[in-house]
């Protein structure tokens, strides 16, 4: 919850400003422009959530329900290996505690899938994530002219992927929340990822 108020939000805002700048304010008005990196959060949030709703309400057989969670497991990893080569320049402070946001969702996604489809995640789920971490690094090499355009929109996209599953998944229900726990963790994430501001203004 930290990483996404404190630094992905102030992140895309900035991003918006951006591309504001560029030759596509000749075809689209620049108010709609800087939000652009905000609908594409958008757009991520919703995606998963209606795929996670329609596999969830029955709609679907177990097998499709598993490769529909699968398919969204790989895209966040994919999305994380593309935009990590950029934050590891930007920063290995910044990008090591990118690195422990992110583990820290695709570990609950891991074991979501593991409760859910114990017999498919055993023998398919651990292949499929480490295919799509090396599709994502190679994405980002291969593609070094479109990197900035398209680093941005995976980093928003990314973004939405994650308001999503924070409030979904990662908030403890009502009546088995931990308000000390819960405020301590999210004032540690806090404090971490500011002094990680601190340090990449000071260089």
């Amino acid at each position: 919850m930290a990483y996404i108020f404190v630094q992905l939000m102030p992140e895309l805002a900035v991003g918006g400003r951006e591309l504001s700048e560029l030759d596509i304010t000749e075809f689209t008005p620049t108010p709609i422009t800087e939000a652009g990196l905000f609908l594409i959060a958008m757009i991520g949030l919703v995606t998963f959530f209606v795929l996670d709703v329609r596999t969830g309400q029955g709609r679907s057989s177990t097998k499709t329900s598993f490769r529909v969670h699968l398919v969204s497991f790989a895209s966040v990893s994919v999305i994380y290996a593309y935009t990590l080569p950029s934050l590891v320049t930007t920063g290995v402070d910044y990008a090591v505690l990118f690195t422990v946001v992110i583990g820290a969702h695709l570990l609950l996604a891991d074991r979501a899938l593991a409760r859910a489809h114990p017999q498919q995640f055993a023998h398919q789920t651990r292949w499929v994530g480490i295919a799509a971490v090396v599709v994502g690094f190679l994405a980002a090499y291969l593609l070094p002219a479109a990197n900035e355009y398209l680093l941005a929109s995976a980093t928003a996209f990314l973004g939405g992927v994650l308001l999503m599953t924070t409030f979904r998944e990662e908030l403890p229900a009502a009546s088995r929340a931990r308000i000390p726990w819960f405020l301590l963790g999210l004032t540690i994430m806090t404090i971490l990822l500011l002094a990680a501001l601190a340090m990449g203004e000071g260089r």
